[in-house]
């Protein structure tokens, strides 16, 4: 089992609007990254999040992928004790910005939560 949860979403704002939605929706700083796997990286005392806006994923397994281009990795320093329940955090978080579809994921097949 992965230790990490995915938020992935839909949004019409570009991407460093979006990116500071996200910033000021959960308290936490987002740096810009050259990292291959994100865009945005922001820390906690406990949480590593990368934000990456785009990604090649089709819909599978009943989830939308690409109606929902950004994507909010939420992975803990605690060996996956924190990261679902913080990722349903920032899922309602982000749910209540508007962002639509919205699903929070383990594994790319585990739904966890969703609104359409």
């Amino acid at each position: 089992m992965p230790n990490y949860v995915q938020v992935y979403f839909g949004s019409t704002d570009d991407r460093d609007r979006v990116a500071d939605q996200v910033s000021s929706a959960l308290g936490v700083p987002f740096q810009p990254s050259d990292k291959p796997y994100a865009d945005y990286l922001g820390r906690t005392e406990d949480l590593a999040l990368d934000f990456t806006v785009g990604h090649e994923l089709e819909d599978d397994a009943g989830i939308p992928f690409e109606d929902m281009p950004h994507v909010l990795t939420v992975r803990d320093f605690h060996r996956g004790q924190l990261d679902e329940p913080a990722g349903r955090k920032m899922f309602v978080a982000l749910e209540r910005l508007g962002h639509r579809p919205i699903y929070l994921v383990r594994g790319l097949q585990e739904i966890l939560e969703s609104v359409d």
